[in-house]
């Protein structure tokens, strides 16, 4: 009887776990008592291993009520041979702004897949007040958030160093300078974006163009 009723836990761990996007295939070990010691999982390239885990965790605890270490989850992520790596690469989703008598507030989310993330600037109203500029910092926020839930080895902080306007060939552009902090490394990188219609979100796609080229090394 004990036996069935293990048997029936790991089938509802399988089933739980299968239901996640992402997820190929799923194998649950468990002890004599019942109790999981490994989770070995095949997983498209779709999301970031760490992120799956994260996942197969809250699932488990809310409809199971088992919670699970992420050092037992093993994540095999696979690819047909036709199928080229997926890129990492953000892509701006929104901005929010609001402004009153003595305090300016920015949020900007970005997106890879379907998975988003915010982050949040304010600042003082002053005459001085540059609301591009608070743009481009909520932006690195949002871009620390991502960091943050994808990177292995922890996530390096980001600064804006500098938020210019400038012209590229008679048509207005922002140019943003992003200094990377982190343990191994300590780096200027620089992004730029045509204003368009809207000098806002030139400011968030100056601060993406900077980074997108080295989310893989930042998250590694």
């Amino acid at each position: 009887m004990a036996e069935l009723r293990n048997r029936a836990a790991i089938v509802d761990a399988e089933a739980t776990i299968s239901r996640l996007r992402g997820v190929e295939s799923v194998r649950v070990v468990a002890d004599a008592r019942g109790d999981i010691i490994e989770i070995h999982v095949v997983a498209d390239q779709t999301r970031h291993p760490k992120q799956l885990a994260r996942d197969i965790e809250s699932a488990l605890f809310s409809d199971l009520g088992v919670r699970i270490d992420h050092r037992r989850i093993s994540i095999a992520q696979m690819r047909s041979p036709t199928e080229p790596p997926a890129e990492m690469r953000l892509k701006f989703l929104s901005i929010d702004y609001l402004l009153d008598r003595t305090t300016a507030r920015a949020r900007v989310s970005v997106g890879r897949g379907d998975d988003s993330y915010t982050g949040a600037a304010s600042t003082s109203v002053g005459r001085s007040l540059d609301q591009e500029h608070l743009i481009a910092r909520a932006s690195l926020a949002a871009v620390e958030e991502f960091l943050r839930s994808n990177s292995l080895n922890g996530a390096p902080s980001l600064e804006l160093q500098d938020l210019t306007r400038s012209a590229a060939n008679g048509r207005p552009c922002v140019v943003a300078t992003v200094r990377v902090l982190g343990v191994r490394q300590e780096d200027d990188l620089l992004g730029s974006a045509l204003v368009r219609d809207d000098p806002w979100k030139a400011a968030a796609l100056a601060v993406l163009d900077a980074l997108n080229r080295r989310l893989p090394a930042l998250c590694s």
